[in-house]
């Protein structure tokens, strides 16, 4: 027993000496990190490796480089301590989290970015708290110590509001939002806990702030049990004042059930799956809380199966699913939508989509709190005949794909005509323009309502730089898309030069010498259910 005893001691006594231990300390234009390791190593390789987001908010020490996720000395030697310095992220990004946000006069920061691979050795980050300072979610016994599985809000503690969910907001963003965003993420906590038979362990903490240097916009996201929202640009939007706030907030709540207490098991070629929840189900929580009107869901609706039919490869969901950009959205409601009806409609309105994810939680909590688009699907209901609307989009090559699925959904109580639509075209213009000085993914992001921003990165040539446009072809590609696509279809047809503009000034010039494809397909909800 007393060699038993010792054993584990000596195995407990090793195990806290190889960690690393970060001290965190705030300073004006950011954080600095002072990493303290166990013993000497040659390199850091890092669990997440980000190399754009590193290369833009990481400063290692002059002597060491960081690249691809491994730090070490320029000089090959081994080393045991070393400083870096964090500053904020320059620029939004698609699907990869900011390392560090400003907060007012605090910080967002992302703790994922300290850890290891396999979390070998442990990293242990506290931080050097100023006055009246707060650490927020704070570790139950050790209140500067940063918990490294997501989002934690270093700052005055004055910014923290206790709740029903706790809400940490920038003293730049408005009362009125604020009242906005808690009263959203408390109705949409209550609803999907109620609905799908899983309550959260802690209440939800909402962090929010403004970033006044970046175009007009908004990013949302989830990590480690904590919501994040995050409003660009240098002026208060029109948008914050409607419905589609509760939206916003109700979308990334339901993440802490569908990437928090359970997960994909391929996120990454599944993501229409869990972000077409998150979406059709806020669609739903704005309805029940008063916030969206059942006209305002038809719209979305509307807008998600127009932007889906021109966004679906041709060998449908199953085989070429979207990874990236609004096609992973559009078609994941569009699977959410469908699954709602057929639903409702075999049951005489006793089910929903809520109770097919209640029933895929429940099944997964029972093995090993993961999912997939197998299991929901066979939850949903998914049938062996070709006029499913499940199997319409999930099958390759379907002749006559969205005539058939239009028709589906209004057999099961939607009512869906054929129209001629604004935002259709508008994507169907930028893609092809996109499509002739694009060499890698690309797309666009509709959010401002008076200006687009192009999702280009350094694929694009003249498009390079994700920039924010309004007119295409001399006409405003947001208020009168369909004048712009007009236009561009003259302009190719006689192979000439298309014109990018934003508040009268050029952005680029594209060479369009390919004719536009024939006018897409659009179509109207009147009614969703």
């Amino acid at each position: 027993m007393v060699v038993a005893a010792l054993a584990t001691g000596l195995a407990t006594a090793a195990l806290a000496r190889d960690r690393i231990d970060i001290q965190i300390t705030p300073e004006p234009g950011g954080l600095r990190a002072a990493y303290s390791l166990s013993r000497p190593v040659e390199q850091l390789a890092f669990d997440q490796k980000a190399p754009t987001v590193r290369q833009d908010t990481w400063r290692p020490p002059d002597d060491m480089v960081l690249a691809d996720g491994v730090l070490r000395r320029k000089d090959g030697k081994r080393f045991q301590a070393f400083e870096v310095r964090i500053t904020p992220d320059t620029a939004p990004r698609d699907r990869s989290y900011p390392a560090l946000t400003r907060v007012g006069e605090g910080w967002q920061v992302y703790g994922p970015y300290f850890r290891l691979v396999d979390d070998k050795p442990l990293v242990v980050a506290h931080v050097t708290r100023p006055g009246g300072w707060v650490v927020a979610p704070a570790e139950a016994k050790d209140a500067d110590r940063i918990a490294l599985d997501g989002w934690t809000f270093v700052g005055p503690g004055g910014y923290v509001a206790k709740g029903p969910a706790t809400l940490i907001a920038s003293p730049h963003v408005e009362a009125a939002l604020k009242a906005r965003i808690g009263k959203a993420a408390n109705g949409a906590a209550a609803l999907y806990g109620r609905r799908l038979g899983v309550r959260l362990e802690t209440p939800p903490t909402v962090i929010v702030t403004r970033v006044p240097a970046f175009g007009q916009g908004r990013q949302g996201d989830v990590s480690g049990g904590v919501v994040s929202l995050r409003f660009f640009g240098p002026d208060k939007d029109t948008w914050e004042s409607s419905g589609m706030v509760a939206k916003f907030v109700d979308h990334e709540v339901f993440h802490l059930w569908n990437n928090r207490l359970f997960a994909s098991r391929d996120g990454e070629n599944e993501a229409w799956l869990h972000e077409g929840m998150a979406e059709y189900a806020a669609l739903l929580a704005g309805r029940e809380q008063g916030e969206l009107t059942d006209a305002e869901v038809g719209r979305e609706l509307t807008d998600r199966l127009n932007d889906c039919v021109a966004g679906l490869r041709p060998k449908g969901l199953a085989s070429d699913p979207p990874k990236r950009g609004k096609a992973v959205y559009d078609c994941g409601v569009m699977v959410q939508w469908s699954a709602d009806l057929v639903a409702r409609s075999a049951s005489g309105g006793r089910r929903d989509v809520f109770d097919i994810w209640r029933d895929l939680f429940m099944a997964s909590r029972a093995r090993d709190l993961t999912y997939d688009a197998r299991d929901f699907l066979a939850r949903a209901g998914q049938s062996a005949s070709p006029e499913d609307p499940l199997r319409l989009l999930m099958e390759p090559d379907v002749d006559n794909r969205w005539d058939r699925l239009t028709a589906a959904l209004n057999a099961r109580g939607a009512r869906i005509v054929g129209t001629r639509s604004a935002a259709v075209e508008r994507q169907n213009l930028l893609f092809h323009l996109e499509g002739l000085v694009c060499t890698g993914g690309f797309g666009f992001y509709g959010d401002n309502p008076s200006a687009l921003k192009l999702d280009t990165g350094d694929r694009c040539g003249p498009l390079n730089g994700d920039p924010l446009i309004d007119a295409v072809a001399g006409h405003d590609v947001v208020a009168d898309a369909l004048a712009a696509r007009d236009a561009a279809v003259e302009i190719c047809a006689a192979k000439g030069d298309v014109a990018f503009t934003y508040r009268g000034k050029l952005v680029a010039t594209i060479a369009c010498k390919t004719p536009l494809p024939p006018r897409p397909l659009a179509w109207t909800v009147e009614a969703w259910r």
